[in-house]
């Protein structure tokens, strides 16, 4: 009888396994809308990236919970936003405020699945490889070295770029696609599938071997389309997380903003060529039929658009995000999805397209109404945040910037596409302000010590700080 129930246990649970779809979740370090499908840039070349979103739904207004590695991750993997959580910045601690929070991947761990990740998901914090978090945490894999000189001769730590002499098997992203692969061909079928990739590149430094370098020659680079004198209309608190006194500045007098925009494409056609080599490695697996897949990029990245360099503002730029959610039976190929949304949105999805309960902490909106139909009515915004108090809120048309201070920007994106025109103080804009500002916290978390002296991690030791841009 023992074996009779043993044996039967063990049908059920195949045939759950069978049941439950398989995910391949796929993050992406500081890629922003230069991908072909969102125009970003019209020489970025990304036939890969664009053969993924156009299998579903791609969400050509979404964006992040926070413009920073750090936060941004913190907040999808966890549901929760910096305002709840207190972790707003990369220098803000993660590790003991998410010690305890069902995040995605424990939630599909305690649901059954196997939990299989590899790369960059969260921001490097000592969790992400706890026995409690996945079933095999694979961890960074091994890349070429930083140069200890700049190439670009700029002296501004990993903010460089230039061409290696290396081979594309060489690089850290390489051989994460080729994990992934594997994990896709040979994980065990008695479970479902859970596969966490994350993509480090495009993140800094932009070191691609040459042959990525050449698809974009430099004498035929196009710089971002800019406006001269565009911060005049803007708060000095915009003006500070711009800093065009800082890597704006450098990059100009050493003649470097065509070899950064080139180096930024290059950088992008490498990470496009793994996606080529990931989507065919999971065609040639028998998951090809059930597997969801779940794109996102972090945050987004300016490369001399207001005089700013990086992530860290509240710009469309750097919030903007490259998302598509493809879900077999539910999404239809090549769709897209215009309504603003934001990674709040990302937990609930996933987990009601996996049949999985959305834990209570978790508030934000399923898109599922909008994978069925991109057209639905939604009356969801975007809203990023980056330190305490500084929100931005997004929605079909207008963004809408509120400092700490107080102070504020707001953009209408049917007449203004690039933001140069601050209408905040203008006549008539209270309405749409007042709006927009109503997804605004009344309250922000305080930031949380990571020990009882109250200071962060490698703070009072005599070590130079690192700037957080990891």
């Amino acid at each position: 009888m023992n074996r009779l129930l043993a044996l039967f246990l063990l049908l059920s649970s195949a045939a759950v396994a069978q049941q439950k779809p398989d995910v391949l979740f796929i993050a992406v370090d500081d890629l922003n809308d230069w991908v072909t499908y969102l125009g970003g840039h019209p020489q970025t070349k990304t036939p890969n990236i664009d053969r993924l979103v156009a299998r579903g739904t791609a969400f050509t207004n979404s964006h992040c919970a926070a413009p920073a590695c750090n936060p941004s991750r913190a907040a999808l993997m966890s549901g929760l936003r910096p305002w709840q959580t207190g972790i707003y910045t990369n220098g803000d601690p993660a590790e003991g405020v998410m010690k305890d929070v069902v995040t995605l991947n424990r939630h599909f761990l305690a649901s059954g699945y196997n939990t299989f990740g590899g790369g960059k998901i969260y921001h490097g914090y000592g969790s992400e490889g706890r026995t409690d978090s996945w079933t095999k945490w694979e961890g960074l894999f091994p890349s070429i070295q930083e140069h200890e000189e700049n190439m670009n001769g700029l002296n501004r730590g990993h903010f460089d770029w230039g061409p290696v002499h290396a081979k594309p098997s060489d690089m850290g992203d390489y051989k994460a696609t080729d994990w992934a692969i594997n994990q896709l061909k040979t994980a065990p079928t008695d479970k479902p599938l859970f596969l966490a990739l994350g993509y480090i590149k495009p993140h800094l430094p932009w070191y691609v071997p040459q042959e990525y370098y050449d698809r974009f020659p430099l004498a035929e680079i196009k710089l971002p389309v800019t406006k001269e004198h565009d911060l005049d209309d803007i708060p000095k608190a915009g003006v500070r997380m711009a800093g065009p006194e800082g890597d704006h500045a450098a990059v100009v007098k050493a003649d470097q903003w065509k070899k950064g925009v080139q180096a930024y494409l290059a950088t992008i056609s490498f990470l496009d060529d793994q996606v080529g080599r990931l989507l065919d490695g999971l065609d040639q697996s028998p998951r090809k039929d059930k597997t969801i897949i779940v794109w996102w990029t972090d945050h987004g990245w300016n490369l001399g658009e207001k005089e700013h360099w990086r992530k860290f503002a509240l710009w469309e730029e750097t919030t903007r995000t490259s998302m598509a959610i493809i879900a077999p039976g539910v999404t239809k190929p090549g769709t897209t999805c215009t309504a603003p949304v934001d990674y709040m949105n990302m937990y609930p999805t996933v987990c009601e397209l996996t049949g999985l309960p959305v834990p209570e902490h978790v508030k934000g909106a399923s898109l599922m109404p909008l994978l069925k139909d991109p057209a639905a009515k939604w009356d969801g915004v975007a809203v990023c945040t980056h330190g305490k108090g500084n929100h931005a809120v997004r929605d079909a048309s207008w963004r809408y910037i509120r400092y700490a201070d107080g102070t504020e920007e707001l953009y209408d994106h049917s007449k203004d596409p690039y933001e140069w025109t601050n209408l905040a103080a203008e006549v008539g804009m209270s309405d749409i302000k007042a709006r927009l500002g109503a997804a605004i916290p009344a309250a922000d978390a305080e930031i949380k010590p990571t020990s009882g002296d109250g200071k962060k991690k490698g703070e009072g030791k005599g070590k130079k700080k690192k700037k957080a841009d990891d």
